[in-house]
């Protein structure tokens, strides 16, 4: 009952969330993800990389399985990920991951304009999760340590992930739950403690119809957020009936798997936020819609997508996971 107590008064503290800060946290861990629109907790099927959007469904990873995730961006900016999956003797199967995102070389001046050298920004996020099956039910928690730092300067936070997963009986059809990101500020660029930690919930579902190649997965996000309008000027319709269904799909994520063989997929995926708030003018140029393939080539699982987030471009992911225990056959 005390560890009820204490996971509802974090989440208490942590309802006046804002989105502003720490990119890493909100930048989908993998490939498949980001092809899906980035916000999918209800995929339990042996992806390492899901484990950090939903912790409950590290029950489906196995032991020795390990992930890496490159995401070239604009201007140098880049992004690494990676987990791996442990198992230990007490506490049994844990999963190990780390993002690190790299903002790339500002140009430093001084209060004239004359350039006196140049410094750099990154976040870096370490997490470690752990998850346990109850018949159809999977619950699970995520630890997590970020930090964020640019010419010198940082802040950092202590934060937790609660997740949970509900996987139909012989059907191909689950539901997520997750609340991320609730916590502690630990330090900030002012020392005032002002910031204020990430916090979102999220719930998703996933279905296969039997007769159909596709598994169709619809995410709901920032949930603990009303009004989901970043833009000065908003440009919302004037009838009052598309103003509400805008409103509401901006929390809305969708997302396909086009599933051609048990080692060929084609993914798609929409954002309507993202459609919305980075349209340049009237026109969008794509903005919001991300694609990806995913091959199984022997032991390893290689998977590519790529979000258009703007007219002058988007964001690829390069993904390969494997199991190190696959390679005893080889060695």
């Amino acid at each position: 009952m005390k560890w009820l107590i204490a996971i509802l008064t974090l989440l208490t503290f942590s309802a006046s969330a804002q989105f502003d800060q720490y990119q890493s946290l909100q930048t989908p861990f993998g490939a498949r993800n980001a092809a899906l629109g980035g916000k999918v907790v209800s995929l339990a099927d042996g992806d390492l990389m899901q484990f950090v959007h939903n912790p409950a469904v590290l029950d489906s990873v196995a032991r020795t399985d390990v992930a890496i995730n490159f995401s070239p961006m604009f201007a140098g900016v880049y992004s690494f990920s990676g987990a791996y999956a442990a198992e230990f003797s007490k506490v049994g199967r844990l999963a190990f991951g780390v993002s690190y995102l790299d903002y790339g070389d500002f140009v430093e001046t001084d209060p004239d304009g004359t350039v006196t050298g140049s410094f750099q920004a990154q976040d870096l996020v370490l997490t470690v999760g752990k998850s346990h099956r109850i018949g159809s039910f999977a619950l699970g928690g995520n630890i997590k340590y970020a930090s964020n730092g640019i010419a010198g300067y940082g802040s950092s936070l202590l934060l937790g992930d609660l997740g949970g997963v509900y996987r139909a009986p012989d059907t191909d059809f689950t539901v997520g739950l997750v609340f991320r990101n609730f916590g502690f500020v630990l330090a900030d660029y002012t020392g005032s403690g002002a910031n204020h930690v990430p916090f979102d919930v999220q719930i998703s579902t996933s279905v296969k119809p039997t007769y159909m190649p596709f598994r169709f997965s619809i995410s709901a996000y920032n949930l603990v957020r009303n009004d989901m309008y970043f833009s000065l000027d908003e440009g919302i319709s004037k009838s009052k009936t598309i103003e509400i269904a805008d409103r509401i799909f901006r929390h809305v994520n969708v997302g396909a798997e086009f599933i051609i063989h048990q080692n060929v997929q084609f993914l798609f995926g929409y954002s309507h936020l993202m459609h919305q708030e980075l349209k340049v003018g009237e026109e969008a140029y794509g903005a919001g819609l991300s694609y990806g393939l995913a091959l199984g080539i022997r032991q390893f699982q290689i998977r590519y997508s790529h979000a258009t987030y703007h007219a002058a471009g988007g964001t690829d992911f390069f993904t390969i996971q494997s199991n190190l225990n696959s390679f005893k056959k080889i060695l």
